[in-house]
């Protein structure tokens, strides 16, 4: 994903690109101004259950069709646990009790986010039921999960890992 920006965010004069701190970077040359551009941080949820494990059929791009764990984006005012509870209930019905993280991922693939979170839950509550940008929620058994149908780095790994548990 490249980002651009083309006019400065406080005084709207067209910005030029030069070294600060160490990078080229989009800084003002009226008012000083420098844009920084913060990586996108996501989070997923990594649900086991009676031997069982959790897994949403994304309803959009990028992975349409294709399975991964609950997850979605920290809002810039929230913690990453709370984002993960809130994504999950969003997308499966689910409430949620964080137990673990589990890893932090890198970009490793196609998807939006530049850190991903990768937390442990346990089910508290709910109703299983595909809600917000998933078009499926379903429990796979180690022998069941569609593994060449899975998307996206962290998912790949962390199921991936599961499946493959002695």
């Amino acid at each position: 994903m490249s980002r651009s920006a083309h006019y400065c965010p406080q005084c709207g004069d067209a910005l030029a690109h030069i070294e600060r701190h160490g990078r080229i970077r989009p800084v003002c040359p009226s008012c000083d101004y420098t844009v920084y551009y913060d990586p996108k941080v996501a989070v997923t949820i990594f649900i086991e259950q009676d031997e069982q494990v959790l897994l949403v059929q994304r309803k959009n791009d990028p992975g349409c069709g294709k399975w991964a764990m609950p997850a979605g984006f920290v809002e810039y005012d929230e913690a990453p646990e709370d984002a993960a509870i809130r994504e999950t209930l969003e997308e499966t019905g689910l409430q949620v009790e964080i137990t673990d993280l589990l890893a932090v991922f890198p970009r490793k693939d196609h998807g939006l986010a530049d850190i991903v979170i990768s937390y442990a839950a346990r089910v508290t509550g709910g109703l299983l039921q595909a809600g917000d940008d998933a078009a499926a929620a379903q429990w796979y058994t180690r022998a069941a999960v569609p593994i060449d149908d899975l998307v996206f780095y962290p998912s790949k790994t962390l199921i991936g890992a599961w499946v493959n548990q002695c």
